[in-house]
């Protein structure tokens, strides 16, 4: 190729905007008839020549000017493919990887939604619309999924650390973002997983500590008169050992008062496994009045008081409202509504339930998962150990 056309080409590829240079009939003294075109391959992100011969074809014809006419439609239909976007590598084992970036995430949910349940969709979908949202942003719109690189992906993790994210969120999101390229892999969406040597960052240690008797009985008294339904979750939390998730997905005919239990469902536990959480005496007391709504209802509904309802309430309301009454009460900022669930496994503890009781009551799969929520700042331990303490 003469310089004067490399330097065309070389200009022409510098400009994003030019996806191909159309094709063209020539006619060479050393090869005859042939048709050319450059397309840009998006894996490689720079243009590619393409031609193929056409000697046979014309000559196939009777008349030249028939073969050429023929050649010049083959011309016209080919720029016209290019115009909507074609590549030849849409024709070839490789189209998968031609994908746009954010397509990638529309496709692997729709394959995901069949093997895993609502509330793990539910985080796969919050954290790649972050990845999708990213995208948009840093102008990579432009990118298909065989052409994402480290660098891309290093680039998305550093702005996850920049929005103020926990090392464990950081982590989690990695994790995600690891999985979802395992999977491209897997589906001839991409080559290499760009997320594979990015390291993650150390774990934090969980920052709750124990609700000591005291908090917990101005606790009470706080939701005796602000929110009787919000006390409930306090207590099913502390005594059931049910997980603040578990109960807004919590359904009136998931109670069975006279067994003293209620049935949490493979569908809303943490590892997917349904079991029976127990409940107390002033629990099922307190119950007895809602046992006359329809089954179908959720326990705490989307109202102001969290009363039963055919729509649960947001996950989030919890949470409002615990913030609220810790702020009123100035108590700790680690103290939060899932430390009643590991000060309620202390408890259980401390009062001579044996390790196996408990690990089963709290869903642990071992005892030494339930030793790390057991490992909690208890502010009166100086106060035990001084009344108990052996003499030297």
């Amino acid at each position: 190729m003469s310089k004067r056309k490399n330097d065309k080409l070389e200009r022409q590829e510098k400009n994003i905007l030019i996806d191909f240079i159309p094709a063209a009939l020539k006619n060479t003294k050393s090869e005859g008839y042939l048709i050319e075109y450059h397309y840009r391959d998006k894996v490689l992100n720079k243009l590619v020549r393409k031609r193929f011969y056409l000697n046979r074809l014309i000559n196939s014809y009777t008349k030249k000017s028939d073969g050429l006419n023929h050649a010049r439609r083959i011309v016209h239909e080919l720029n016209e493919k290019l115009k909507n976007g074609w590549t030849p590598a849409f024709e070839t084992e490789d189209q998968r990887l031609y994908t746009p970036i954010l397509k990638l995430r529309e496709i692997y949910l729709n394959d995901k939604k069949r093997d895993v349940r609502e509330a793990t969709m539910t985080s796969y979908s919050s954290i790649t619309k972050m990845f999708n949202e990213w995208i948009e942003a840093s102008n990579r719109t432009g990118k298909v999924t065989g052409n994402f690189l480290r660098f891309d992906a290093v680039c998305y993790m550093d702005y996850v650390l920049d929005k103020g994210c926990s090392n464990r969120t950081y982590n989690n999101t990695l994790k995600m973002m690891r999985a979802l390229f395992s999977w491209a892999i897997e589906k001839c969406y991409c080559n290499e997983n760009p997320f594979t040597n990015i390291k993650t960052k150390t774990k934090e240690a969980k920052k709750r500590i124990v609700v000591d008797e005291v908090s917990r009985k101005k606790i009470a008294e706080y939701f005796k008169i602000k929110n009787m339904q919000m006390l409930l979750v306090c207590k099913l939390v502390y005594n059931s050992a049910m997980r603040p998730k578990e109960i807004a997905n919590l359904k009136i005919e998931d109670i069975r008062l006279e067994r003293r239990y209620i049935i949490v469902r493979d569908t809303n536990a943490k590892n997917g496994k349904s079991r029976c959480a127990t409940i107390t005496a002033d629990v099922i007391e307190y119950l007895q009045q809602f046992m006359c709504y329809p089954g179908r209802f959720y326990l705490f509904g989307m109202n102001k008081d969290l009363l039963p309802s055919d729509k649960r309430c947001a996950l989030a309301a919890f949470r409002k409202k615990w913030d609220k009454m810790r702020t009123f009460l100035d108590l700790p900022q680690e103290m939060q509504l899932y430390s009643l669930r590991d000060t309620g496994m202390i408890d259980l503890l401390h009062a001579g339930v044996d390790e196996l009781s408990v690990q089963h009551h709290f869903d642990h799969s071992d005892l030494s998962i339930q030793a790390i929520y057991t490992n909690h700042f208890d502010p009166n331990l100086n106060e035990t150990i001084f009344r108990n303490a052996p003499k030297f």
